[in-house]
C-alpha cells in the first residue's frame, strides 16, 4: 500500500502568515484620515474677482486679489494675510498701475514676491511688490528694458528674481538684481530652435535652466545649466537625445539630496501624447542615459480606465515589446512637482484630456493671461506651465480649450532613477481652463497621502510602500450643523499640499443656513479648509 503525503505549511511560517495578515487588517482599518480644522470665510459678491492663494509654509496662507476700484489712476488690490489657524491677522491695499496685470509670484523663507507685467504677453515692463510676511513691509521695484520679452517662468535665486522666456521666438533668462536694482540678460540662451522647459531654484539657492534642442529629430539635446545666485554660470551639461525618441517636458530636483534628476515624458516619433515618463541624472563628467517606462507597465497607471480596457492595454503592450516595439498606448500628461525624500523622487502628474468650448469661470474673473500658483512648487509657479507661453506647439493649446483632468497620478524614482513605486486616483468630473492642477499628495511617516477636490469633498487615496491603496471620502465642514451648500463653483478650487502633515482646501459656494435670522439666509462665500494628516 503507497502511502500519500499531504503537504503542510511549517507551522512557524505559518504564524508568521498569520501575524502578517493581522498587520495588514490592523493596517488598512487603522489608515489615518484627513482630520479637518479650522475654516476661513469671505463673503462676496458676484461681480468679485477670485483670489490667488499663496501658502507661506506654516508662516500662513496669502490671500490677493484684483478689486474693481481705481485710485488716483491706479488699480487697487486686496492684499490679506492668515496665520496657521486661518485666522486674518493683516490686511492692505495696494496700487498698481492700471495696464499691469498680476502673473506670477515666488516665496522664499521671508519674503513673498509678485509679479505684474504691462499687458498680458509680450512685454517690456514689471513690477514686483516684495512683502516681508514677518512685519508686513512692502517694496516695490519697476524694471523696464527695451525688448519685448514673452515671460514663461519666474524664479527668485537668494533674493534675486529671475525671468525665463522668449525674445522673439528664441529663449532667454533675465536676472534682476535686487541690491543694486539692475537687470541683465544671461548669457547662452539664444538658441534657435531652442525651448526653455524647466527655470528652478535648487535647495541652495542656485538654479537650473532645463532646455531641449528642437531643430533636428537626428541630432537633439537637452541642455542643463546651473548658475549662482548672481547668475554665473557653475555647470553646463549636453545630453544627446536618441533618434525617434521625442522629449515632451521635464522637470529638475532642487538639490535636496546630492543627485540632480531629469524627469519627464516622452514619446516616439513627432506626436504630443507621451508613451511614458523617462529619468536622467545630471553629470556632466560622465555618459548618462535615459531610463524609459511605458505607462503600461506601471502598476497603477491605467486605473482610471474600465478594467476590461485596461487588461487589453496591457496585453496588448506586452505582445508589442515581445517583438521590440513600445506600446501605443499613448495620454497626455502634465506634470505638476518633485519631491525629494530618503527613498527617492516622487513625481506627481496628472491625467487629462484636452477639449474644445467653454465660456470663462464665474468665480475666477482674473485679467491674468496665465496660471496661478505658489512656490515652491513648479505647478504653484503660474508662470512655469509653459504651454501657455512657449513658441512651439508641443502640447500647447489656444485660450478657448479647456481639460478635463481624468487621473492623478504619483510615481517613485529611487535613487538609480529606476520607477519602484507607483499610486493613482481617478479624477471624476473635473475641468479646468488652464492647466492649473487639481490635486496634491503629502507623506506622513509611512503614509503617502493622495488626493483632489470633488464639489465638497476630498477624495483621498491613503497607501504605503508595502501595501495596496485605499480610498476614502472626506466632508469638507461648514461653519454650523444649520448650513448647507447650495452651489459649488466647480472652477478656481483645489486641494493644495501647506506645509508638513497638512493640506488645505479652498473654493466658493453658496450656503445656506436655516437657523439664520437675517432676510437672507444664503450668503456668498470665499472659503479655505484646513485639514491634517493622522
Amino acid at each position: 500500500m503507497r502511502s500519500t503525503v499531504v503537504p503542510c505549511f511549517d507551522r512557524q511560517k505559518m504564524h508568521r502568515m498569520a501575524l502578517t495578515v493581522i498587520l495588514f487588517i490592523i493596517f488598512q482599518n487603522s489608515y489615518a484620515q484627513l482630520i479637518p480644522h479650522e475654516r476661513y470665510e469671505l463673503e462676496i459678491k458676484s461681480s468679485d474677482n477670485g483670489f490667488t492663494i499663496v501658502p507661506l509654509d506654516a508662516n500662513g496662507i496669502s490671500l490677493i486679489r484684483e478689486r474693481n476700484k481705481f485710485q488716483d489712476g491706479k488699480k487697487q488690490w486686496e492684499l490679506i494675510l492668515l496665520d496657521d489657524k486661518l485666522h486674518e491677522n493683516w490686511a492692505t491695499n495696494l496700487s498698481v498701475d492700471s495696464d499691469f496685470n498680476l502673473v506670477g509670484y515666488e516665496i522664499t523663507p521671508d519674503f513673498l514676491f509678485y509679479l505684474f507685467t504691462k499687458g498680458d504677453t509680450d512685454s517690456n515692463e514689471f513690477i514686483i511688490i516684495q512683502l516681508n510676511y514677518h512685519d508686513n513691509s512692502l517694496r516695490e521695484f519697476r524694471i523696464e528694458h527695451e525688448f519685448k520679452f514673452r515671460i514663461t517662468h519666474f524664479s527668485v535665486a537668494g533674493q534675486n528674481p529671475i525671468f525665463g522666456g522668449y525674445i522673439s521666438l528664441e529663449p532667454a533668462v533675465l536676472h534682476f538684481d535686487l541690491a543694486t536694482e539692475t537687470l541683465k540678460v544671461i548669457p547662452g540662451f539664444f538658441l534657435k530652435d531652442t525651448e526653455l522647459l524647466d527655470l528652478n531654484v535648487n535647495q541652495n539657492q542656485t538654479f537650473n535652466a532645463l532646455l531641449i534642442e528642437r531643430s533636428s529629430i537626428e541630432q537633439r539635446h537637452l541642455v542643463m545649466k546651473t548658475f549662482d545666485a548672481n547668475g554665473n554660470l557653475l555647470l553646463e551639461d549636453y545630453i544627446e537625445i536618441e533618434q525617434n525618441i521625442n522629449i515632451l517636458n521635464g522637470k529638475t530636483s532642487s538639490l535636496k539630496r546630492e543627485e540632480l534628476i531629469i524627469l519627464g515624458t516622452y514619446t516616439e516619433g513627432v506626436s504630443n501624447e507621451a508613451i511614458g515618463l523617462y529619468s536622467i541624472f545630471v553629470d556632466p563628467f560622465s555618459e548618462q542615459s535615459f531610463q524609459y517606462f511605458t505607462f503600461p507597465n506601471l502598476a497603477h497607471f491605467l486605473d482610471y480606465l474600465p478594467p476590461k480596457r485596461a487588461s487589453r492595454i496591457r496585453q496588448k503592450a506586452m505582445e508589442r515589446q515581445e517583438v521590440g516595439k513600445s506600446p501605443d498606448y499613448k495620454a497626455n500628461l502634465n506634470l505638476v512637482r518633485i519631491e525629494e525624500t530618503k527613498e527617492g523622487f516622487y513625481l506627481l502628474s496628472e491625467v487629462y484630456d484636452p477639449s474644445n468650448g467653454g465660456a470663462p469661470p464665474v468665480w475666477n474673473n482674473r485679467n491674468s493671461y496665465y496660471n496661478y500658483g505658489s512656490s515652491p512648487y513648479s505647478y504653484n509657479n503660474p508662470l512655469s506651465t509653459r504651454n501657455q507661453g512657449a513658441p512651439y506647439p508641443y502640447n500647447s493649446f489656444s485660450d478657448n480649450e479647456n481639460f478635463k483632468v481624468l487621473e492623478t497620478v504619483l510615481t517613485l524614482f529611487n535613487g538609480n532613477g529606476t520607477i519602484v513605486w507607483d499610486n493613482s486616483l481617478k479624477m471624476e468630473d473635473v475641468k479646468r481652463f488652464t492647466l492649473e492642477p487639481s490635486s496634491d499628495f503629502t507623506i506622513r511617516k509611512e503614509l503617502i497621502f493622495l488626493g483632489y477636490k470633488k464639489e465638497n469633498e476630498i477624495i483621498v487615496s491613503t497607501s504605503s510602500l508595502e501595501y495596496e491603496p485605499e480610498i476614502d471620502t472626506v466632508k469638507i465642514p461648514l461653519r454650523s450643523s444649520t448650513e448647507s451648500v447650495r452651489y459649488e463653483s466647480d472652477q478656481d478650487t483645489g486641494l493644495r499640499y501647506w506645509y508638513p502633515n497638512y493640506l488645505f482646501t479652498w473654493g466658493y459656494q453658496s450656503i445656506r443656513d436655516y437657523e439664520a435670522k437675517a432676510e437672507d439666509p444664503v450668503r456668498y462665500v470665499f472659503y479655505i479648509n484646513k485639514f491634517e494628516t493622522e
